[in-house]
């Protein structure tokens, strides 16, 4: 059994499960799967770095099966939303619009003892929800205990005089076990890359068919970033008279 380097840095076995259900979840066909599975695997050495493996099959994609790209590239694409994590937030309220949520961004609330910059602001069902966006643009790095701690402390300044009755932390990537013990212990939410299953990130992300411009392989770089600069960060908002 070949073992493959996470970003972390961490040795596990290679799994091809994890690589079926990736390209599954990107609308492959068992076919395009097969053929992809049967192309990577005499090319796989001990300690392979995952992103290598990512970067074959990503490459395999763009030549031949285009259309599959930007779903594929889902997570690296939301990641080149940086480096700042101001159009992450915008990211983040839209695709909480799109579940039903009220949303907004960026907003200044005044706590009982000082004034905050609230990422982001949610309510459905008569529920006001205190968001805070941890955003990471490098694989591998995960949000910390003292990232959950920091957005309890907060809350615990703006909730009530701001008629907020849960608080969120909600990353692109991944999450301690102690944040989501914490999460739990504090009746927080937790929303992370795969955490929870039913309400992560990639499900938000994939279930509501936004996608991020940093998604198209078809935008040079220097018009993403124009793009971003200029507020769009979803592919559906583009100007139509922008070209690649």
């Amino acid at each position: 059994m070949v073992k493959v380097r996470k970003a972390s840095g961490e040795l596990e076995d290679f799994s091809e499960h994890k690589v079926r259900t990736s390209l599954k979840r990107a609308g492959a066909s068992d076919d395009v799967i097969d053929e992809i599975i049967d192309h990577i695997k005499p090319e796989l050495y001990e300690g392979i770095p995952t992103e290598h493996i990512y970067n074959h099959i990503f490459d395999i994609l763009k030549n031949k099966r285009s259309h599959l790209v930007t779903r594929y590239n889902l997570k690296h694409a939301i990641m080149e939303l940086g480096p700042s994590g101001y159009p992450f937030e915008k990211f983040v309220a839209g695709v909480l619009a799109e579940h039903g949520y009220t949303t907004s961004y960026n907003q200044i609330m005044q706590g009982e003892c000082v004034t905050h910059e609230i990422d982001v602001v949610a309510a459905k069902d008569g529920k006001k929800i205190m968001i805070e966006c941890k955003f990471h643009n490098r694989p591998g790095t995960k949000s910390n205990i003292k990232t959950i701690l920091y957005t309890y402390a907060r809350f615990l300044d703006v909730g009530k005089k701001n008629d907020c009755g849960e608080a969120w932390l909600v990353t692109n990537t991944k999450v301690t076990s102690d944040v989501i013990d914490y999460s739990r212990c504090r009746g927080m939410g937790v929303l992370s890359w795969d955490y929870p299953e039913d309400m992560s990130l990639r499900y938000l992300v994939e279930s509501s068919n936004l996608h991020p411009i940093t998604a198209l392989e078809s935008l040079s770089n220097q018009t993403k970033q124009k793009l971003l600069n200029q507020g769009v960060v979803f592919v559906k908002d583009i100007p139509k008279n922008t070209r690649p």
